[in-house]
């Protein structure tokens, strides 16, 4: 196993040897989250990067909207500052915890996860539901550059997230085709790596 297929989730809280350091922009941060202290720029490792804007490029290319980073790297103090703004009751309060991560438990640490957002017509949306053509095409072609889906739907009680289309993660090129291949899940696919069967289910 290598260090793209790292699982963190609230079973697994990334250490600090694990944190990236090599990060690059993949694009500016246009639009913040109203309330919320952001950076200027999102970011990822730069391997994700490089395969995030390559990924970006070739789906744009068949849509007149456009497909845009929305949030990339986050510190462990940033991660907590999110949790704490949407833990308040104007937000979503407690329901909070089935949609963000615990600070230290987040992919986002990770530098490898990206959420996406869409231009249409000029207009920023981060209203993403899944029936958008622009993600079924990413669904259908992210693994081609090493990215899967990290929450889908159906899967909830093995991730422990409710459905995210918006989330995708850079796993690398082999594990994100036998991610995709075989319908799984970055937890399931290490359930995998973990079986006396690995290379028979394989």
């Amino acid at each position: 196993m290598n260090n793209y297929e790292i699982l963190i989730n609230k079973n697994n809280f990334i250490t600090e040897d694990q944190i990236p350091k090599n990060l690059t922009s993949v694009g500016p941060n246009l639009f913040p989250t109203e309330g919320l202290l952001s950076s200027s720029v999102i970011e990822l490792e730069e391997i994700a990067a490089t395969n995030f804007k390559n990924m970006i490029n070739e789906a744009n290319k068949c849509f007149e909207s456009e497909i845009i980073p929305d949030s990339g790297y986050r510190s462990i103090a940033r991660q907590k500052e999110i949790l704490e703004f949407y833990l308040q009751p104007s937000q979503r309060g407690d329901n909070a915890y089935n949609l963000v991560a615990p600070p230290g438990a987040s992919e986002h640490h990770t530098g490898l996860a990206i959420d996406i957002a869409l231009l249409k017509n000029g207009k920023y949306t981060d209203d993403i539901t899944g029936e958008e053509p622009e993600l079924k095409w990413l669904f259908k072609n992210c693994y081609r550059f090493g990215f899967i889906l990290r929450y889908p739907k159906g899967k909830e009680d093995i991730t422990g997230y409710s459905y995210e289309p918006w989330h995708f993660r850079y796993v690398g090129l082999d594990a994100a085709k036998i991610i995709s291949e075989n319908n799984i899940t970055l937890e399931e696919y290490h359930e995998l790596l973990n079986s006396k069967n690995y290379k028979k289910t394989l």
